[in-house]
């Protein structure tokens, strides 16, 4: 039995193993991390045709043929955040400037400058911007001196104001800038794991008679989550022929009808009230991703 041990499983000859190719290692890892084989295949295609109907077909127990969708969610999350750090990074050059507000006389541009408007008419002029920018080290004691000798009360909110227009304007030192797009975008992709499950609380909300556990409404969160980042991220991956043809807008439109449909696949409401249902949704949940993204470009800065 001790000399059956030596045979290869492959082809039955004695002290004999086949040397695997490299690509089959990938695949298999692959196939660890994400299920990369035809559990993948499958839940493309479900996911996308007819939208929804793999959440449907998850939340009914069928889960061995598709790919869970927190490792959907993670995978596809990860791709979308790392192009969009290089398409950030590359496009930084071509930005104008990020804070400026007209004042009533007109003015070009080059008169104007970068101004920061902290309201009531207590403004900070482009050239007392620029005198911060140069500065190498941006302490909280310079930027309150500045306020004060400008007639603005300091405060926590001011100062945050004040470091935000500097890491965002044109004429930001390169480093300043890409660290603080790489916090910024950091700390949005942190909170999205609170988002999401914001979003799922308000599918179960919106659908608090249909009886369904929260976990359900998550795995809808996540599997709707994962669209959205590929749609968004081909539009990130095709970069320029996109701006071309003017298709800048159009994941977005995508993933608003793939959300609808979605809905009426898993939840199956009347199609008038889905499409009501889906709009309060956007609504509501369109307010937490502005507050999700102001709230990372304080942290950002912290």
């Amino acid at each position: 039995m001790a000399a059956a041990d030596n045979f290869c499983g492959r082809c039955g000859q004695e002290n004999h193993t086949h040397k695997l190719p490299v690509g089959h290692f990938l695949l298999e890892l692959l196939s660890g991390l994400f299920n990369f084989d035809t559990k993948l295949l499958r839940t493309l295609r479900d996911l996308f045709w007819p939208p929804g109907l793999v959440i449907r077909e998850f939340n009914a127990n069928k889960r061995a043929r598709y790919v869970h969708p927190l490792r959907l969610y993670l995978f596809t999350s990860l791709i979308f955040f790392l192009l969009l750090a290089w398409t950030t990074s590359r496009l930084e050059r071509e930005e104008q400037d990020a804070i400026v507000v007209e004042t009533d006389e007109p003015q070009t541009k080059d008169q104007e400058g970068l101004v920061l408007n902290l309201g009531e008419g207590k403004d900070l002029s482009d050239s007392t911007l620029q005198s911060l920018l140069s500065r190498p080290v941006l302490l909280d004691a310079d930027i309150d001196s500045t306020l004060v000798a400008n007639g603005i009360p300091t405060g926590f909110w001011e100062r945050v104001a004040v470091r935000i227009v500097m890491n965002v304007s044109v004429s930001a030192n390169t480093n300043r800038k890409a660290a603080y797009i790489q916090n910024l975008l950091g700390a949005f992709s942190k909170l999205m794991f609170v988002l999401l499950p914001l979003f799922a609380l308000l599918l179960h909300w919106l659908h608090i008679r249909r009886g369904l556990f929260y976990t359900e409404h998550l795995v809808f969160a996540l599997y709707f989550h994962s669209v959205l980042y590929m749609l968004i991220a081909v539009q990130l991956g095709l970069g320029t022929l996109c701006v071309s043809f003017g298709l800048v807008q159009l994941p977005f439109y995508l993933a608003l009808i793939y959300l609808f449909w979605a809905m009426r696949t898993v939840y199956e409401r009347s199609w008038p009230k889905t499409l009501l249902k889906t709009l309060v949704l956007v609504v509501l949940y369109l307010i937490l991703l502005v507050l999700g993204f102001a709230a990372s470009a304080v942290i950002g800065v912290l």
